[in-house]
Parts: C-alpha cells; structure tokens; sequence
C-alpha cells in the first residue's frame, strides 16, 4: 500500500486536488523502521494528502508479510491533524531532496520524510530520529505532526473500540453507528 501514496495517479481522478508550497506537494509522510520480537525489521509509514484523507501502514508478521493498515476519513481531528501535517510538509519541501524511488526505510535508528508533487515528483530526505525531533531542526515540525496524526488515529481506534464494546453481543442485533466525528476547528 505505501506503492498507493508514493504514486500520484492515485489522486487524480478527484477534482480540484490543492497542490500546497512552492513545491505544489499533495502527499507527505513519513516511514519509520522497528526491530520486530524475532531481530527483523518492520516498517511504518504515516501519509497524508492535501485532501485530508490519512493512513497508517504497519508490518506484521503475516504470512503475506503485508501489515495492517487503518484509513482515516477525510473528517475530524485525524482530517485536522493530515492537513496541519500537509501544510508543514510543504514548508519543510525545500529540504527534501528528489529521488528517482523511494525504498522501504532499512534503519532503525532514521526516518524517512517524503513529499509528492502534483506531478508526481518524489521528494524525501533521511535523517537519524534524534536529529528530526529538535525543535531546531527545519523538519521537526512535519515530523512533529506526523506523529500527532498518529495520536488521532490511535484515538479514533479507541473510540471505535469503545462503541464496539457497547454494541450487543451477536445475536443479530444490529450494531448501533459510531458517534459523528467532532467537526469543529480546535483552537492550540
């Protein structure tokens, strides 16, 4: 799935996709790389677009060595969280470099930020962890805020958990619908 975000032919069918900065990025994330309990290497990425749509990919230790993945609507705090993620992306563009591909993070101890262009073009730049978690480093912020559209995805997950917790047991019953998300602006 991360071949989906890297691939901006995925996005053109839909109307009017704003391009952001002078780079005109309308996809950014970041991929991560973790040990897994057996000393192998599992990625992670977070991607967003200018749209506000936003997922999370992750390995597991599947048999198809495909992870999970959970797809945030375009609505809410996860949609607040993508767009403030979108806008720094496209501040930090002019740090990234193009790349002709963008292979899986290998590294545990670095992260790879990346953009997308309108056009297709790949922006990325790999760096170690504690060198993009420096409020002085120019890509702290759209790290930063990859990692609070993480804390909404995680939130999203335990309310939906909640509410299917609730629900009654499966004796045909219907399950009852997941509260609305929060539409309004949240002011920091």
């Amino acid at each position: 799935m991360r071949g989906f975000w890297l691939d901006v032919k995925n996005l053109q069918h839909k109307k009017e996709v704003p391009l952001l900065g002078e780079r005109q990025i309308c996809v950014a994330g970041v991929e991560i790389a973790a040990r897994d309990t057996q000393g192998g290497i599992k990625n992670f990425m977070i991607a967003a677009s200018s749209l506000g749509n936003a997922s999370v990919y992750f390995e597991n230790n599947s048999a198809s060595g495909l992870g999970g993945f959970t797809g945030g609507a375009a609505s809410g705090p996860v949609r607040e969280k993508a767009l403030r993620m979108m806008q720094s992306a496209a501040s930090a563009a002019a740090h990234l470099q193009p790349v002709d591909s963008l292979p899986p993070q290998q590294n545990v101890e670095n992260v790879t930020l990346f953009t997308v262009s309108g056009e297709g073009q790949i922006l990325a730049r790999e760096l170690k962890e504690s060198e993009v978690r420096n409020p002085e480093n120019d890509l702290y912020a759209f790290f930063a805020y990859s990692q609070q559209l993480l804390g909404a995805f995680r939130a999203e997950h335990e309310r939906e958990t909640a509410v299917a917790e609730k629900a009654p047991a499966a004796s045909g019953s219907a399950m009852p619908a997941p509260p609305a998300p929060d539409t309004k602006p949240t002011e920091n």
